[in-house]
């Protein structure tokens, strides 16, 4: 416990060091996990100057990806967040909403979305990954299962583990010819960069179950299903799933452009 508060502490002040030039973004700072971790590694690009964590509420700053939708105040702009179940409100006025994750989300709030989608899909805009494909199959757990899997997973599956740096993650996605994900984010990614992919179904443990997968899914030309497999059954029936890519279906140009655009206003 000890150690988790202080890896928590050590990465809110590594990223909230204030810079003169850096445009206040807000996620969730906890557990490492990519999903979280990709907002300074991405907005720095889209924004093109550097990023800082702002999480004081009376501050304006931007509100990134992530489950975070809730935790909206007054000061924030909202840019691809989500909610994380759908029992949770939002309960003050934001001062603007360019995006949210995906329609379930839009329908939370009192004012609509210029754009929905997960900001993640323009990660290939940004980082172009030519990684040789080495591995057949991959899997990309919830980041609160990932200790407990480590010795099930069969051998010739690459275990992509959601608390390594986020460019090693796109790294490892793109490596294999496909993937199973648990994590929202490695189903993004690989959409992202036309990795076939299957959803595996939520833990139990999980907040929200379903919801955020099926929030980001409004935004794709098609949805996938969820899969009930056990991580230690993929070696046997993992290569019998169905693996396709799924594609965005909005004006994608557009709504970067819109982000970039936030940016030269912000400044």
């Amino acid at each position: 416990m000890l150690l988790r508060k202080l890896t928590k502490l050590m990465r809110r002040l590594r990223w909230s060091r204030p810079l003169a030039t850096g445009i206040p973004i807000h996620w969730h700072v906890g557990t490492p996990n990519f999903g979280d971790d990709l907002n300074p590694t991405l907005f720095q690009q889209i924004f093109g100057q550097s990023v800082r964590l702002e999480r004081k509420r009376d501050l304006e700053r931007v509100f990134g990806m992530g489950s975070i939708l809730h935790k909206a105040d007054r000061s924030c702009h909202v840019m691809g967040s989500g909610l994380l179940d759908p029992s949770f409100a939002v309960e003050d006025t934001v001062r603007s909403v360019v995006s949210v994750r995906g329609e379930l989300s839009a329908n939370s709030l009192s004012v609509t979305p210029h754009y929905l989608g997960d900001p993640a899909i323009f990660l290939p805009r940004f980082f172009q990954i030519a990684a040789p494909k080495k591995h057949r199959y991959g899997f990309v757990p919830h980041h609160c299962e990932t200790r407990r899997v480590r010795s099930v997973i069969p051998r010739d599956w690459l275990l992509i583990d959601p608390s390594w740096p986020p460019i090693k993650v796109l790294h490892a996605i793109v490596s294999c010819e496909q993937v199973v994900c648990r994590s929202l984010h490695g189903l993004i990614c690989a959409d992202a960069y036309g990795v076939p992919s299957a959803w595996l179904e939520p833990l139990d443990e999980m907040m929200g179950g379903r919801f955020k997968y099926l929030d980001y899914y409004t935004t794709m030309n098609e949805a996938k299903q969820p899969i009930s497999i056990q991580p230690r059954h993929l070696g046997k029936e993992g290569g019998a799933l169905d693996f396709w890519v799924s594609n965005y279906r909005y004006d994608a140009n557009a709504y970067l452009s819109r982000l970039q655009r936030f940016a030269d206003a912000f400044r």
